[in-house]
């Protein structure tokens, strides 16, 4: 697999903490320690930006942008940050049109679920994951789940046209305790969870419950494959690790990348054939899922690659 760099995008100041696709792959939004989140056409040439600026978002959020959650209908998106707070969007205006407090620390993860993605589900460093429900008049969680040992880094949801329409209560009080994997949750209904304790919680929403899965170090990022089959774990020991959803087996472990300080990210490609991860010395590496053997080495960063994003039809990373 061969890539080479088509466009550096400018215009941010200081870090980019995260970089999405739109669902249909053809616009990109990136945000970062300026407080601001950008639209950038990825496709069409600028001069001074590299890619053409579309839209910039800026105004509510005070402090770092660290994580943004697109939605399938490409009309919204979620922004979330050090501010504790996290925002819905509308992608036309430029309009805030839902707030959402209540996490007691930085917000670090946002993922869209439910059919038509009405939920959105936010990780934080208070321990806590919640679920807000997007089509209720008042901004208060629908559920907060409390079974984190450690702040919450990462959220992936398994989506299927069937998706459940609201979670399942999680025990008294929206705990629970992990529970033995007596059958294979289906993917659609399937909450995965990343978090510094180094357990990777699968959360079943159609029975309401828990399996946790210790890898041993600390997970910064979680990614579901596109079938929702498996699950890709990155954690601070300098290694990726696939995850069988369905029982938490692991499947494969990637290795090569420099992951010991930094909150880094791992996705799937495409066609799941691939697994792209960043690295802290500005590399981004691209194995081959089944082998675990190196198939690309993209260079071109001069500091830690925090965050990647595949597009969603064909081999392009960004």
């Amino acid at each position: 697999m061969e890539f080479k760099r088509t466009r550096v995008l400018r215009g941010h100041v200081g870090a980019v903490l995260c970089a999405r696709f739109t669902k249909d792959g053809a616009y990109c939004l990136t945000c970062g320690a300026d407080r601001t989140i950008k639209l950038w056409n990825p496709q069409r040439d600028a001069p001074k930006t590299g890619a053409l600026l579309i839209k910039n978002y800026s105004g509510p959020h005070v402090k770092e942008v660290s994580h943004i959650a697109v939605a399938d209908d490409c009309a919204r998106f979620a922004s979330c940050g050090g501010d504790k707070t996290v925002f819905l969007w509308d992608v036309a205006t430029g309009a805030v049109s839902r707030r959402f407090e209540g996490h007691m620390a930085r917000v670090n993860c946002a993922a869209f679920c439910a059919p038509g993605d009405q939920l959105l589900a936010t990780g934080s460093y208070d321990r806590t994951l919640r679920f807000w429900d997007l089509r209720a008049r008042n901004a208060q969680a629908l559920q907060v789940l409390d079974d984190f040992g450690d702040s919450v880094t990462a959220v992936a949801v398994a989506k299927a046209p069937n998706d459940v329409d609201a979670p399942r209560r999680f025990g008294y009080g929206g705990s629970s305790r992990p529970q033995a994997r007596s059958s294979a949750p289906p993917p659609s209904a399937a909450v995965v969870t990343g978090c510094v304790d180094g357990k990777v919680r699968t959360f079943d929403l159609r029975k309401g419950r828990l399996h946790a899965d210790d890898l041993g170090a600390p997970v910064t990022s979680v990614h579901v494959s596109r079938d929702g089959n498996v699950a890709a774990a990155s954690c601070l020991d300098g290694s990726a690790r696939l995850l069988e959803v369905a029982t938490g087996t692991q499947l494969n472990l990637y290795t090569g990348h420099a992951h010991e300080k930094y909150a880094l990210e791992s996705c799937f490609a495409h066609n799941d054939a691939y697994l792209c991860s960043g690295s802290e010395d500005g590399r981004v590496l691209v194995w081959r899922l089944v082998e675990a053997t190196v198939a690309a080495e993209l260079k071109g960063h001069d500091r830690a690659a925090c965050s990647v994003d595949w597009h969603p039809n064909r081999a392009c990373v960004l």
